[in-house]
């Protein structure tokens, strides 16, 4: 791989020291080709599993334009061609299934398909094995073995010690998701979990530090590796596959952006292949090359937080500034509302939706109602402290103690659009 083939001439590169900074900096269509063209000569192999899902994530990445998923599978897609996609197990796209579908999983497990990078979407309910309830094996399973559910847990328990790499698509998969939200009012006689206060014990991979839940990174010890790496005992260099410490990153969002599914997918591929590093990742284990800003600071409205210019209520047509009813922006980081959601277009701020935090360690739980304004100084607990927030907003203009005025500026508002 040249530098001139990702969009980079040699004086450029030169300049770059960081993996954050060169990733940002990189020709993300050209990269894509290259991580199909490893899947086409077979180099690496990718185990899509979906758990504790709406296959939101999929959808999303059929969206992906970079290049369309559709055309990699359907082999439309040049630098694959018919026939010789890699992605061998994807419970929605995959043409095997029943036991068909099975033996693929299986042979995963066994070492048959390595390597592979492992792709996860959906949340896991704590099972039988792991203390949950009897029972609980149903509340997700993948086929059957001796006439009893394997459950999604199990199937972890099989691939993560065969897996090169983990990539969690979505909040779910992430950090638990809406499915790990707890149980407001608890039934009498329901069994209850110790993985989480949710009706199923639902859990992402990657800890949820803001509702203080664990995940299987955590829970697991096949996931020992993979703990090793996300808590900062060992680094990886590009192409340096261990048994002891291997990467997993998170691309959280409900869903995810399609294109950030691609690019971090790639990222992996290549970084397997030895042809690229791995992305700097944030405190909730994000590549900082997508997550690393907030979606306040990219945020087309911020000049009007900046004036104090308002909506009045959540359905106001106008450029206002959302902050005034329930926008989640200043603690949330996520770039697709700068950049859109397909082709530059879409994003909940550019299109007068609140930002409801979907990229964050506690959502839903820690974001709801999604419509009542953050309440400063009071942050989520985890999240930013006080003075970081203030500090951050200050930078474009005001100070995050301006939210105290906010109800006084909102209702000036309201009569002046009624006026």
């Amino acid at each position: 791989m040249s530098l001139g083939s990702i969009g980079l001439n040699r004086r450029d590169f030169l300049k770059i020291t960081g993996a954050t900074a060169l990733l940002a900096s990189i020709n993300w269509r050209e990269v894509v080709k290259l991580a199909a063209a490893q899947a086409k000569s077979g180099a690496i192999n990718i185990v899509w599993f979906e758990a504790q899902d709406c296959a939101g994530n999929t959808t999303a990445l059929i969206q992906a334009t970079q290049p369309d998923l559709v055309d990699v599978l359907g082999g439309s897609f040049y630098a694959v061609g018919p026939g010789n996609v890699k992605l061998v197990f994807h419970e929605t796209v995959m043409p095997e299934w029943g036991e068909g579908a099975l033996d693929i999983a299986r042979a995963a497990a066994e070492g048959k398909l390595d390597p592979f990078v492992l792709v996860l979407e959906g949340s896991f309910p704590q099972d039988e094995k792991a203390g949950g309830s009897p029972g609980s094996d149903y509340y997700c399973f993948i086929g059957e073995e001796g006439g009893k559910p394997i459950s999604c847990v199990e199937w972890m328990r099989r691939l993560l010690p065969r897996a090169v790499a983990v990539v969690t698509m979505g909040n779910c998969a992430s950090y638990g998701g809406l499915v790990a939200n707890k149980v407001l009012d608890r039934v009498q006689g329901l069994p209850s979990s110790a993985w989480s206060d949710s009706p199923t014990g639902a859990v992402g991979f990657f800890d949820d530090p803001i509702r203080g839940i664990k995940g299987l990174v955590s829970l697991l010890p096949e996931a020992e590796p993979f703990r090793r790496f996300v808590t900062g005992q060992c680094t990886l260099k590009p192409g340096e596959i261990r048994a002891d410490c291997r990467p997993a990153v998170a691309v959280p969002g409900c869903p995810a952006n399609g294109d950030g599914q691609l690019r971090v997918l790639a990222n992996l591929v290549l970084w397997a292949k030895g042809l690229l590093p791995l992305p700097e990742l944030d405190r909730y284990w994000r590549p900082k090359f997508i997550y690393g800003h907030t979606v306040h600071e990219q945020c087309p409205r911020a000049g009007s937080y900046a004036a104090g210019d308002f909506r009045a209520y959540p359905g106001e047509n106008s450029y206002r500034c959302l902050y005034a009813v329930g926008c989640k922006g200043p603690i949330s980081n996520c770039p697709w509302n700068k950049l859109g959601w397909v082709n530059g277009v879409g994003g909940p701020t550019r299109t007068g939706g609140v930002c409801i935090g979907c990229t964050m360690p506690g959502f839903t739980d820690s974001y709801e109602p999604f419509y009542k304004p953050l309440q400063a100084p009071r942050v989520p607990s985890g999240l930013e402290g006080v003075a970081a927030v203030a500090a951050l907003l200050a930078g474009v203009g005001l100070a995050y103690g301006v939210s105290k005025s906010i109800e006084k500026k909102k209702e000036e508002t309201i009569k002046e659009v009624k006026g």
